[in-house]
């Protein structure tokens, strides 16, 4: 169903001509409108990262970079030329497929060198840049070998060798590890960053696991219905999140619903029934008294013990009601009186460090007041 009307909460950013430069991009299937008013860019050697859930429009948009799909209008542009209309095998840029797509029958130099072929090179030049390649991913050793006798890693690095052998000025990666476990995924994301930045070529990599953007991405483009919720770094994807729905998408938080007390240049205070005291921010939002809001605050910013914190704001007495024990961490689920839960996590640096908080236990929990963010939207 067509979109008629931006979301709440959606901010247009004002863009500064990139790279790959992204204006207005609209894409329907019929009827059906999977990217609307999409701009971007993406600045050149950046490893860029589309994140979203499904049908967020994340793959749409890949799609047409690659030339896969025809967008119904809007400009795409890369190093100044305009390549809507170019077929996928004039556009200078490469897509590394999920599934690899190598060529079980040939060999990892001969899948490195089949593009070279394609492009009529000579034998020698062909030698050279698979030789190049080859190093840059260390598989030399492995040169003879057909894609059935690697590892999952290692189809991976021929894959992305084969990608930029032909030294394109856009890379595009369409859910890059979703064929390996999660150990190895783990393993290979900074492997995989390094390859692309010694390369030095502009990547756009799609990904619904937020870890992976996370860790891979210079920067990142929060997807939903079809339009960016929020363009930033990592840290300020996570931390400033600029509605309620990248604050849920993007990690664990505890979202709490109140409305503005006070809104000075220095410090916010949020009135909510969920806590005995007004919520106190340590930053201004140029909001109005009475004005719907959302607290927004990370678990791991929110301490947690038996004595009572010091001062009147930001803390509550609750009970453990649930924990959960993940190795490096445990989260504890704490039970106000006014019915409302928060997350804690707490970290697990010693052995039986969390002997001392249990079940039914009676606690508190308290933040700094510079350790959330309020949301208008």
């Amino acid at each position: 169903m067509p979109f008629e009307a931006k979301p709440e909460g959606v901010v247009t950013p004002v863009l500064e001509p990139g790279y790959l430069s992204i204006r207005a991009l609209r894409k329907e299937f019929d009827g059906f409108v999977a990217l609307d008013d999409v701009s971007l860019d993406v600045r050149k050697g950046e490893i860029f990262a589309l994140l979203g859930g499904s049908g967020s429009g994340k793959s749409t948009l890949l799609r047409c970079l690659g030339g896969f799909e025809t967008p119904t209008r809007g400009s795409i542009e890369l190093d100044g030329q305009r390549i809507n209309d170019l077929p996928p095998y004039q556009r200078p840029i490469n897509m590394m497929f999920q599934s690899y797509a190598l060529f079980p029958h040939m060999s990892v130099e001969q899948n490195i060198a089949f593009g070279l072929k394609q492009d009529g090179l000579s034998r020698d030049a062909i030698g050279r840049r698979v030789g190049e390649m080859l190093e840059l991913v260390q598989l030399g050793k492995l040169a003879k070998r057909k894609p059935h006798q690697l590892s999952g890693g290692q189809q991976q690095r021929v894959a992305l060798a084969r990608s930029l052998a032909k030294g394109p000025k856009l890379l595009l990666l369409d859910e890059p590890m979703g064929a390996l476990d999660k150990k190895l995924r783990s393993q290979m994301q900074l492997e995989l960053v390094n390859i692309i930045e010694t390369s030095g070529v502009t990547c756009v990599m799609v990904t619904h696991d937020q870890e992976e953007a996370m860790t891979m991405a210079t920067r990142i483009a929060v997807m939903d219905a079809g339009w960016i919720q929020q363009v930033g770094k990592p840290d300020e994807i996570y931390e400033q999140p600029a509605n309620r729905f990248v604050a849920e998408f993007i990690g664990s938080v505890n979202l709490f619903d109140g409305v503005i007390d006070e809104d000075l240049p220095e410090y916010v205070t949020v009135r909510t029934p969920l806590f005995p005291a007004p919520i106190y921010v340590a930053h201004g939002i140029t909001g109005y008294e009475g004005q719907p809001v959302a607290f927004a605050l990370r678990p791991e910013k929110v301490m947690i013990g038996k004595d009572e914190p010091a001062g009147d704001t930001n803390k509550a007495q609750g009970v453990i009601e649930e924990i959960a024990y993940f190795g490096s961490h445990s989260v504890y689920h704490v039970r106000l009186p006014s019915g409302a839960r928060v997350l804690s996590n707490f970290a697990n640096s010693q052995r039986w460090a969390s002997d001392g908080l249990t079940w039914g236990d009676s606690v508190w929990v308290h933040w700094r007041d510079n350790d959330g963010v309020v949301l208008t939207a």
